[in-house]
């Protein structure tokens, strides 16, 4: 029977994707510093901690617990790149132990051999080597580090798994995830099939539905048409839940906006809630009319303060023409008077060059204050401007006549100084009355600007109150709100086409599909009995595969034996991803009867045997037992290991530390 099952595979490989050859425990590096070494088989390896007979051994020393088969479980997931937290403390527990050991191993990677070595320090780089010698970690010549090699490992052992990501959530599918499932923590006890770790998860998205996808994934029953349209699906769920909660908001919208108008109109002339926004009698108070009064009334201020601030403006700019003026006749008297001091004191330079200054008297334009005529034809102007052109006509070395201007000029100081302070005097007065305009001007404008805000604010909440109650329940406003709702109804159909759709593509087994249930059936026909069968439903999230005995736990645990079996033979074939690699740490200790174990055990080794003919053994099986396996194994090559805690070098680690690892 078994014969023909493996005849049924598509095509059998010479040796699984991922195996273990040996496994190197080391107290310090170097080759001189070996704790022990374990070697692995393809097929079949029993890692068996053989309780001691009894009242040979008392204390820690008479159970085969302690003894380091998990911990073994642990270093070989180590190996393989698992960095969950019971490697991890399992690694700290052996740096205190060992501070300088590390563990070796040598690994075939789809038909690649490497030699890898990693210390118990985390904090140390490891090495790893294209070979199967141990001893070369030791020569001269390097190679990749553990965490470069583990990348390969990561990269060629998930190269096949299609789709690379869960179609619903896009999160990508990760080697942890699958080591996860090939080396089942001890602490999930094989409760159900998906129950990969215990306490810290996956970290998948998605607990209950997502392993499932992964395995599918990883096993090749994943197509490309199924994939996609249950990423479709998730992308109209997705849609839908959008569209309800626009429908919805476009629904309470009205109110939402009604409250807050009322609220702001309210607020606006602190109003009280108990005032009614309209009222049916025309002579009742409401909201609506307090606030149209009150908009009423601070327009009608707005149009007063407006008046009041263009009057302030138009004044202020008198008064700064009239300053202006002042200064510049100030600016003049100021140069006379310079020019004539210059003439006073005999200073001839400094008469020249001011002298110069005053030409430009020549073309002032507008009146004379004091005489109220044109620059043009004031006396004054006029016979400054013909001194200074006669001055300067005549030849600079007749001092006589320069002297002569130069006295008719300084007899002109005191003149000239007492018209320099009236302007002086008359300047300060208009600035002072500047100032007082500037600040009369500026209250204006703030309590116009102030009225204005008043203004408009009443008159945006009115206008905002009567735009809503003609488009409130508006054609417009219905029209928003059917819309959104045609196409809530719109995705709502593609998603029942869609759920069509995939049922039709889920419900047409695969051919691999149906050869994994096959073997499922095989294996329950041929553990238990022919009345007994077993079947396959990859999308069932709890238990995918199923046996028809009714037994507890005991059947529950087998039903998990023998799916992860089922799944190494398929993975002989190479349409699936499977690794072809499985470690399981104790599964006898799971409730399981010693009988269904024995059968169990039996099993495989028939399925090795089988493979043995053509020399194909396209899986690794790694199992760890307290329990002594049939009598037909022990002795035989399938038993890789025992451990023994009634001595020391029984134990994995040669020695019992303080606390059992």
């Amino acid at each position: 029977m078994v014969q023909e099952l493996i005849q049924q595979l598509p095509e059998v490989r010479r040796s699984p994707r991922l195996w273990f050859e040996r496994l190197t425990l080391f107290r310090e590096a170097g080759p001189e510093h070996v704790l022990r070494t374990v070697t692995f088989q393809r097929g079949l390896n029993i890692v068996w901690a053989k309780e001691p007979v009894a009242g040979s051994a008392s204390g820690v020393r008479a159970a085969g617990h302690g003894v380091g088969k998990t911990s073994l479980c642990l270093l070989l997931r180590l190996c393989l790149g698992d960095t969950a937290k019971a490697v991890s403390e399992v690694r700290e527990e052996l740096f205190g132990e060992f501070p300088q050991g590390g563990v070796a191993a040598v690994l075939h990677v789809e038909d690649q051999v490497f030699t890898l070595f990693r210390h118990f320090n985390t904090y140390k780089d490891g090495i790893a080597l294209e070979s199967d010698d141990i001893n070369a970690l030791w020569g001269e010549e390097t190679g990749d580090t553990d965490r470069s090699f583990i990348q390969h490992l990561s990269d060629t052992m998930m190269a096949k798994v299609t789709p690379s990501a869960i179609p619903e959530t896009d999160q990508a599918i990760e080697w942890r995830h699958l080591l996860a499932w090939i080396s089942r923590d001890q602490g999930s006890r094989f409760k159900s099939f998906f129950s990969w770790r215990e306490g810290e998860g996956t970290g998948l998205q998605r607990s209950r539905q997502d392993p499932p996808i992964i395995m599918r994934a990883v096993l090749g029953l994943l197509d490309q048409a199924e994939s996609s349209l249950m990423s479709r699906l998730a992308e109209l769920e997705t849609d839908l839940e959008l569209a309800k909660k626009q429908t919805a908001a476009l629904l309470h919208e009205p109110v939402l906006i009604r409250r807050r108008i009322e609220s702001d109109l309210r607020a606006w002339r602190n109003l009280p809630d108990s005032l009614p926004m309209h009222a049916e009698d025309l002579f009742a108070d409401s909201v609506v009319k307090e606030v149209r009064s009150a908009a009423d009334k601070t327009a009608s201020a707005l149009q007063d303060w407006n008046e009041r601030q263009d009057e302030a403006e138009q004044n202020l700019a008198k008064l700064r023409a009239e300053v202006t003026e002042l200064q510049t006749q100030l600016n003049r008297a100021s140069l006379e008077y310079d020019y004539v001091e210059a003439a006073r004191v005999g200073d001839e330079d400094a008469y020249k060059t001011i002298g110069v200054k005053l030409l430009r008297l020549t073309q002032l334009a507008g009146d004379c204050q004091e005489g109220n005529i044109p620059f043009s034809k004031c006396q004054h102007i006029q016979a400054e401007v013909e001194r200074l052109q006669v001055a300067n006509l005549r030849d600079e070395r007749d001092k006589k006549s320069l002297n002569r201007a130069m006295e008719e000029s300084a007899s002109r100081a005191v003149a000239v100084l007492q018209r320099k302070k009236q302007l002086e005097v008359k300047l300060q007065s208009l600035e002072m009355t500047e100032t007082e305009l500037v600040g009369k001007r500026n209250k204006i404008r703030e309590v116009r600007d102030k009225t204005s805000h008043e203004a408009r604010r009443g008159e945006e909440l009115l206008v905002e109150m009567e735009r809503w109650e003609k488009s409130a329940g508006s054609l417009v406003s219905q029209a928003a709100i059917d819309q959104s709702c045609a196409k809530s109804d719109g995705i709502g159909r593609d998603i029942s086409s869609t759920r069509t759709q995939l049922a039709i593509v889920q419900k047409d087994l695969s051919s691999r599909e149906k050869r994994i249930a096959s073997i499922m059936d095989r294996f329950t026909g041929e553990l238990l009995s022919n009345d007994a069968f077993g079947a396959f439903d990859p999308r069932d999230e709890n238990r995918p595969f199923r046996i028809s005995m009714r037994g507890g736990e005991a059947y529950r645990v087998l039903e998990v034996l023998l799916g992860d079996i089922a799944c190494l033979m398929e993975s002989a074939g190479d349409g699936s991803a499977f690794p072809g690699l499985v470690i399981h740490d104790c599964p006898r200790e799971a409730d399981m009867s010693a009988g269904l174990y024995e059968g169990f055990l039996l099993l495989t080794n028939r399925l090795q045997k089988a493979f043995e003919v053509g020399e194909n053994i396209p899986f690794q099986y790694i199992v760890t037992t307290t329990t002594p396996p049939p009598e037909e194994l022990i002795g035989s090559e399938q038993v890789c290991l025992v451990l023994d805690p009634s001595f020391d070098d029984g134990m994995l680690f040669k020695r019992r530390f303080s606390e059992a690892i």
